[in-house]
């Protein structure tokens, strides 16, 4: 269990098996022992069994790291229930995962293991429900975060397109699509909390992959909303868009608007609404709307 996977990395630092390895093994330690909270009640539990350490003297120095990551997913999965996982809980594992990987040196066996670790993360899902507080930000966001950089990492070392599968993004959606319904450009304050938000410690540029991927969970949040708030949303974004003074910005509400055009059951929502709103005086509006019109 957890204790045990920290007092092996501890033991492991100590003998010659960790020759240079040590400062990658001491960032390693330093995420897993942030993360001991997620297994907080489980030692109480077990504090009177005697601690097994893991061995890793027949393990090469290149794949003790991936070892090391894979017993802390497989202690992670030993400690969930049916009745769900916190998302908090889920944030601080995406991001351990992230954390673990990016002690790693760039190349395709770590491109592999991000794409692994993705996986996994996708597995759990399926398991184990994803709880949500009422008002949550930060964790969902810590979550959604960790799974992005998990997939460019993914594809950055693997050099092609990673593409995220609807099962790990769907337990998503009820937060994409509070975000959709309650923000102005739900794609863009996602992206400035991102900015703004802590990053675990991790230098991380946010740039327009982000963008990409974050269109993708807000595109299955949209279509998985009751079709009177796809209509209402929909509605709203065509009067900002007609409305907003700034082309840049009526712009990036049509970008999101644009997400709605695969929804089949909105398309023809849409369209009446679009031939049906009054006409603005600037060019830039009218144009979009006669290009919805045309759908």
């Amino acid at each position: 269990m957890y204790e045990s996977l920290i007092q092996s990395i501890e033991a492991l630092q100590k003998s010659k098996y960790s020759k240079g390895n040590k400062k990658k093994l001491q960032a390693v330690q330093s995420a897993l022992k942030q993360a001991g909270r997620l297994f907080a009640s489980k030692d109480k539990n077990s504090k009177s069994e005697s601690i097994k350490l893991i061995s890793f003297r027949r393990t090469e120095s290149g794949e003790q790291i991936p070892k090391i990551l894979e017993e802390f997913m497989n202690d992670f999965d030993s400690v969930c229930t049916s009745d769900g996982v916190p998302v908090k809980n889920f944030s601080l594992f995406s991001v351990t995962i992230l954390k673990i990987i990016n002690t790693l040196d760039a190349d395709k066996k770590r491109g592999l293991l991000s794409a692994h670790a993705l996986n996994v993360i996708e597995k759990l899902f399926v398991k184990y429900p994803v709880q949500y507080t009422k008002r949550a930000i930060w964790d969902p966001l810590g979550l959604i975060f960790g799974i992005t950089e998990l997939a460019i990492d993914a594809e950055r070392n693997l050099s092609r397109p990673f593409e995220l599968e609807k099962t790990i993004q769907r337990p998503l959606v009820p937060f994409m699509q509070r975000y959709h319904m309650e923000c102005d450009n739900a794609l863009l304050e996602i992206l400035n909390e991102f900015e703004k938000m802590p990053k675990f410690r991790l230098t991380v540029s946010i740039g327009e992959r982000h963008k990409e991927i974050l269109k993708k969970f807000l595109e299955q949040a949209i279509s998985e909303l009751a079709l009177e708030d796809k209509i209402d949303r929909a509605k709203n974004l065509l009067l900002k868009i007609i409305f907003e003074e700034t082309d840049v910005v009526a712009l990036e509400h049509y970008n999101l608007l644009k997400l709605c055009y695969s929804d089949k059951e909105l398309l023809p929502h849409l369209v009446k609404i679009a031939k049906n709103m009054e006409r603005s005086n600037k060019r830039f509006a009218n144009t979009i709307i006669d290009e919805v019109s045309n759908l």
